[in-house]
């Protein structure tokens, strides 16, 4: 391809990205189910496991609705794997990304995550007044 004839189509761009935000969004209010949950919280949060739960199910939506953003971008004629998975890494990523805003600049979390975090500072308070009276 000569690549005098490249350019990149604003509009597909921006209708691609939205696409991508909102099926972060719905993946991350789809796990949310499960990563909010009590038993979640209390038995594998530490256990790193949303990201690769997010990233697995990412994939698989991507390749089951042949959602690939990078062919659709770069004007391929067919949806790839690979691409699929790229995008569904994407996708995951931003799913995090929208916990974190949720969680941290706006507040929202469930109520089994809020009462691990009060668990979690009642411990640790107890340990800082226990530690600061053998000193």
């Amino acid at each position: 391809m000569d690549p005098n004839l490249f350019h990149v189509d604003w509009e597909r761009v921006f209708e691609v990205l939205v696409a991508i935000v909102i099926l972060a969004f719905l993946l991350e209010r789809a796990l949310a189910v499960l990563f909010e949950s009590k038993w979640f919280v209390d038995r594998l949060q530490g256990k790193n496991l949303k990201e690769l739960i997010a990233l697995v199910v990412g994939i698989a939506v991507c390749l089951f609705w042949d959602f690939d953003a990078v062919s659709m971008i770069f004007l391929k004629e067919n949806v790839t794997v690979g691409g699929a998975v790229i995008t569904g890494a994407i996708v995951a990523g931003g799913s995090k990304a929208s916990i974190k805003l949720f969680r941290n600049l706006l507040g929202f979390m469930s109520d089994a995550e809020d009462e691990r975090q009060k668990r979690r500072d009642k411990r640790l308070k107890d340990e800082k007044l226990i530690g600061g009276n053998d000193k």
